[in-house]
């Protein structure tokens, strides 16, 4: 058995109870992990509420991705031991102190020896996707201009510095000083605050001498794709990362040929899933990055396992910047 936070009803934070969960045994070719902090999602808050594509039945622990040492693992297992310091990705169970993965599917990751437990459960989606987003699939070059939307949140401000270890210029948009000034803190070269900005393919190109970026990260998405649209540069990519203002943009695609724009898909779970071999090769880059010095989580707040329901409310109404974790007991 271990402590979990259980969700009991599809109604968010208010269906959330802590209690005993029972961890399934650890079959050939699993792990079993000792949680020491998970990282939240808005996967984890869409989730409770049953609005994600994996949708769960009542009674399920969420939590997407968490960090550990390995406790146990199975016969088929020679990659990994017992004692190994990892990240995991289980895709739920994460707010636990314990759980079981069994690779390839959910991913697990040995950790370099300096990441602390609440900055490698805030690494693999944030900045998977972000280094899966802009290296593979965007094919950023050094030299070329980044527009990083919402480049306070965790994924943003994971791109933001992936984006500049690679480097590129960074143009990142926020809303309020707090955030603006967290991504001047990860690097961006310019930092406009979309509070009261009038017109923000104007500002991009004042700030990119009329020329526009080669490259839209949006991971925020809302009913105005047009104006990151003229931002961009001649055969400028924009990728598609999620919808965190919950509404998904559509558009003409006659709009595409006006610059010889890209719309690109980024899927990193599933390119995770069915290419577990560059998706290594991705991580083991982060790592080296991580180590020195260019890309670290910004994790803002830490909450215990019993008030894991606390951190899910904050991502919940968007109050956040950076990432949150939730830290088990020791």
């Amino acid at each position: 058995m271990s402590s979990a936070l259980i969700c009991t009803k599809l109604v968010g934070e208010d269906g959330l109870e802590l209690g005993d969960w029972p961890t399934p045994a650890v079959g050939p070719g699993a792990v079993r992990i000792a949680v020491r902090a998970a990282s939240v999602n808005f996967p984890d808050v869409l989730m409770t509420r049953g609005l994600y594509h994996m949708r769960p039945e009542p009674p399920f622990v969420p939590g997407t991705e968490c960090a550990g040492v390995v406790t146990e693992v199975g016969t088929d297992v020679r990659d990994l031991a017992v004692g190994d310091r990892v990240l995991a990705v289980p895709g739920v169970g994460a707010f636990a102190t314990q759980v079981v993965v069994a690779p390839p599917r959910q991913q697990v990751h040995r950790i370099p020896d300096a990441m602390p437990f609440d900055e490698a459960s805030a690494f693999t989606i944030a900045y998977g996707t972000a280094y899966h987003g802009l290296i593979r699939r965007g094919a950023l070059k050094t030299g070329e201009s980044v527009l990083v939307l919402g480049a306070s949140g965790g994924c943003g401000s994971a791109a933001v510095q992936v984006a500049k270890a690679a480097g590129a210029t960074v143009v990142a948009v926020a809303g309020g000083p707090e955030k603006c000034a967290l991504a001047r803190e990860l690097g961006a070269d310019t930092v406009l605050d979309h509070q009261g900005l009038p017109s923000l393919s104007a500002a991009v190109r004042e700030h990119t001498g009329g020329r526009g970026v080669d490259v839209v990260f949006d991971p925020v998405g809302g009913a105005e794709i047009r104006e990151p649209l003229r931002s961009l540069a001649w055969n400028g990519r924009y990728l598609t990362i999620g919808f965190a203002s919950g509404e998904i943009p559509t558009m003409r695609v006659n709009q595409t040929i006006l610059k010889g724009i890209s719309i690109i898909g980024v899927a990193y779970g599933m390119s995770a899933v069915l290419d577990p071999a560059a998706n290594a090769a991705d991580l083991a880059a982060l790592f080296r990055w991580y180590e020195a010095g260019l890309v670290r989580p910004a994790v803002s707040a830490r909450f215990p396992l019993e008030q894991a329901a606390d951190a899910m409310r904050l991502v919940h109404d968007r109050q956040v910047i950076g990432k949150v974790v939730v830290e088990m007991p020791a």
